[in-house]
C-alpha cells in the first residue's frame, strides 16, 4: 500500500511540473515585425596584430575598417519598407588603459547615429561583429552580425525590426 501511494505521488509530481501554460515560443517584447538581412563586404586592417615570441598573434584581430552591404532576404513583412543604406562601416582601434594594458574600441561611421558596436572572438577564433542601429524614436532597429573571414571578406546576417515601444538602450523609457 505504501508503494502505491509513493508511486502515485511521484507520478503526480512529474505531471504537475510539466503542466500549465508554456511560455510563448518567441517573446518579442512588442516586436511588430522582423525582416531578415544578409551581409557581405570587406575588412581593411589598419594595424597588424601584435607580435609575441617572434610570431604575430593569430585569431580575432578586428583593428581596422569593417565595410559591408545588407540585402533584404525574402519578403518585406513590415509596414515600412526597410531603409537600407548602400553600405555600413565601423572602425576598430587599439589603445591602452590607465595601466598600459591594450584596449580595443569600436565606432560607427556616423557619430550622431544611435548605434551600438562591438566585436568578439567567435568560438573558432574568427571575429564576429555586431552593429545595432536605431531610429531616433527607438521604434525601428537594424541589427547586423558581420563575420570576418580569414581572407578579410565579410559575410553574415541580420534583421530589420519594427517595435511597439522604444528599444534604444539609452532611452529613459522603462519599456
Amino acid at each position: 500500500m505504501l508503494r502505491a501511494v509513493l508511486l502515485s505521488s511521484v507520478v503526480f509530481t512529474f505531471f504537475e511540473c510539466t503542466s500549465g501554460d508554456a511560455p510563448p515560443l518567441n517573446n518579442t517584447n512588442g516586436q511588430q515585425c522582423m525582416d531578415p538581412l544578409t551581409i557581405s563586404g570587406t575588412f581593411v586592417q589598419s594595424t597588424p596584430p601584435p607580435v609575441e615570441d617572434g610570431s604575430a598573434i593569430t585569431g580575432c584581430w578586428p583593428i581596422g575598417t569593417w565595410t559591408f552591404a545588407a540585402t533584404l532576404t525574402g519578403t518585406n513583412t513590415c509596414s515600412d519598407t526597410p531603409m537600407i543604406a548602400a553600405s555600413y562601416s565601423f572602425t576598430g582601434t587599439e589603445g591602452t588603459d590607465e595601466d598600459g594594458d591594450p584596449t580595443e574600441s569600436f565606432a560607427y561611421s556616423d557619430p550622431s547615429a544611435l548605434a551600438i558596436v562591438k566585436v568578439t572572438a567567435a568560438g573558432n577564433g574568427d571575429c564576429e561583429g555586431e552593429l545595432d542601429l536605431f531610429s531616433t524614436d527607438g521604434l525601428k532597429e537594424w541589427n547586423f552580425t558581420p563575420w570576418l573571414n580569414p581572407d578579410n571578406s565579410i559575410n553574415g546576417e541580420g534583421f530589420y525590426a519594427e517595435w511597439g515601444s522604444n528599444q534604444w538602450p539609452g532611452s529613459d523609457s522603462d519599456d
